[in-house]
């Protein structure tokens, strides 16, 4: 679930009548395939999105009728014209999305996943007879008839069940991924910022106190600007961390890529050119690293768009992390 919208869940006043709408099942080509969520308020706010255009629009035509019957309701959504002429998406795919009043035992639940430890797996169950939905957060003891939750929780992967009743909708809470930046320069900043807009949690490090102000790093989970050494000594990366070396030169990326590659860093990338990682990498090896070591490393990091600003390598950047977290679930 994205974070920012969970934030909105829990902190909704209820100031005015909302419907929450889910994304319970879809198959083929669709707008969005990670079961997204939306709440529509009565007032005609939209919080959220379930991937827009004309589906979306009438979600919320139908999130507005649930105001009048406070009824729960299940609409189903076909792209699959090939009439360019007539209304209706082209996309190829159906979408069958869940709206309900949302309320205060529904925002009760989210508040007590917000309560577990992350990596936490829970259902929601849409009965076509009663047209009520349930939810239920699970662990290993969880039992419910007809679904291999064993084996759900194993894979952590989001995933619908359909049954004769019902449809269930498996998700699971993983912790956001945790960006570690190794320099609080231009590059450092705007990647920083980027990170935070997509959900991505960060951790700003430089030695020089002003590259790491919260006026520069509003959003960061922590800033630091004790020396590397120090650094090195207190801190450990984790297999979903990500790690970016942006400092201000060479002796500095060399120290921190030669710490990072001794971590479980899951991803690694340092701001260079091919040459300078072509010499790096020359003394790296005469230390001892392997080539399948010098490989953990996207040097020069980010994807090849031909990037020259600052804002356009932080995208590059940004996006060779979102296509290292799509490829590896």
């Amino acid at each position: 679930m994205e974070k920012r919208f969970y934030k909105q869940l829990l902190e909704f006043d209820f100031s005015e009548p909302c419907a929450l709408c889910t994304v319970m099942e879809w198959k083929g080509s669709v707008p969005r395939k990670d079961y997204p969520m939306m709440l529509v308020c009565k007032s005609g706010e939209i919080i959220g999105t379930i991937g827009g255009g004309t589906m979306e629009k009438e979600v919320i035509e139908l999130a507005m009728a649930s105001f009048d019957n406070n009824q729960t309701t299940l609409g189903s959504f076909d792209f699959t014209n090939d009439n360019i002429s007539k209304d209706g998406g082209l996309c190829g795919g159906t979408v069958k999305v869940a709206v309900e009043p949302y309320t205060y035992n529904i925002q009760s639940f989210w508040a007590e996943l917000k309560d577990i430890n992350m990596g936490q797996a829970w259902l929601t169950t849409y009965h076509l007879n009663t047209k009520e939905i349930t939810r239920h957060i699970l662990n290993s003891n969880t039992q419910i008839l007809g679904i291999p939750l064993d084996e759900l929780i194993d894979e952590k992967k989001n995933k619908t069940i359909i049954s004769e009743e019902c449809i269930h909708l498996f998700r699971y809470v993983l912790p956001n991924p945790v960006l570690h930046i190794y320099g609080g320069g231009h590059v450092g900043k705007a990647v920083a910022e980027l990170a935070h807009y997509i959900d991505i949690d960060i951790t700003v490090h430089d030695d020089r106190e002003p590259f790491v102000s919260e006026e520069r790093f509003p959003h960061a989970l922590f800033r630091s600007y004790e020396s590397i050494n120090t650094l090195m000594e207190r801190v450990s990366l984790q297999p979903s961390d990500f790690a970016l070396v942006a400092t201000r030169g060479h002796h500095h990326d060399l120290i921190l890529i030669r710490w990072i590659l001794q971590s479980n860093a899951g991803w690694v990338g340092l701001i260079s050119s091919k040459r300078k990682w072509k010499l790096l990498c020359q003394g790296l090896e005469k230390e001892g690293f392997t080539q399948k070591d010098l490989d953990r490393v996207h040097a020069p990091v980010g994807l090849h768009i031909h990037a020259q600003t600052v804002p356009e390598i932080a995208v590059s950047i940004i996006a060779q992390i979102i296509d290292y977290i799509r490829n590896t679930k």
